[in-house]
């Protein structure tokens, strides 16, 4: 059988690569006793070594999947569909790259269609025309984006340029030299993370006072309307 690479993607365990886990993780607690006593453990994923047909591939690949997984199968009616259709955070490593070359293959042979298989529904032709068309707007925002900075990259080099000849000039001039042009920083990901933190603190406190502005005002009512009925 063919050997299959893992995608790699974000801090997971090997295991959780070779596999299809469907996003389940260990999970550590304490298991409580009668007299209140806290032992720690952990709870590993149900999983089990299964080999899987799949017949866009025409393949028997074996590898280690929770039982959640196989019920996902069942309910996507073939190993085909749950591959095609999961969303892509729940295939790490092997789920992806199985993702992918199902999509090649029929992104390769249009002459395929669902009546030559057995388990692989219409769904799956769907799946890859929107997925083609997100990765096409997806390369277009690419490219209109490089265009962008490689337009940008010119004009500072025309800048520079352009600063380079007036200091030249002053100099010869004895007049004062031009201040060097200055670059404007781009925003790192802690900053961009910084702004957002900030903004959302921001929404909570506006949220607060708008609730507190409230009450206040229910209750100046509430005041109001008791002062109106002992008057009368």
């Amino acid at each position: 059988m063919e050997r299959l690479a893992a995608f790699s993607r974000g801090n997971k365990a090997k295991r959780m690569l070779r596999g299809l886990y469907h996003g389940k993780l260990i999970k550590y607690g304490n298991q409580i006793s009668h007299s209140d006593r806290k032992t720690r453990r952990r709870w590993l994923p149900n999983a089990v070594t299964k080999e899987l047909y799949s017949e866009i591939l025409d393949e028997r690949i074996r590898m280690r999947v929770v039982t959640n997984v196989l019920r996902s199968i069942d309910k996507y009616m073939g190993f085909d569909n749950y591959i095609i259709m999961t969303n892509p955070r729940y295939l790490e490593g092997i789920g992806m790259s199985l993702k992918m070359r199902m999509l090649d293959k029929l992104r390769s042979e249009p002459d395929l269609k669902p009546d030559d298989f057995l388990n692989v529904s219409p769904e799956c032709w769907a799946y890859l025309e929107e997925f083609d068309q997100k990765q096409a707007v997806l390369e277009a925002r690419a490219e209109e984006h490089r265009l962008k900075e490689q337009e940008k990259q010119i004009e500072r080099e025309e800048q520079v340029a352009q600063w380079r000849e007036d200091m030249m000039q002053a100099k010869e001039a004895g007049e004062e030299l031009p201040p060097r042009p200055v670059e404007k920083k781009r925003k790192t990901a802690k900053d961009i993370h910084i702004e957002r933190r900030l903004a959302a603190r921001e929404r909570r406190q506006n949220r607060k006072d708008n609730v507190t502005r409230i009450m206040n005002m229910k209750q100046e009512m509430k005041l109001r309307k008791q002062q109106q009925r002992a008057d009368s």
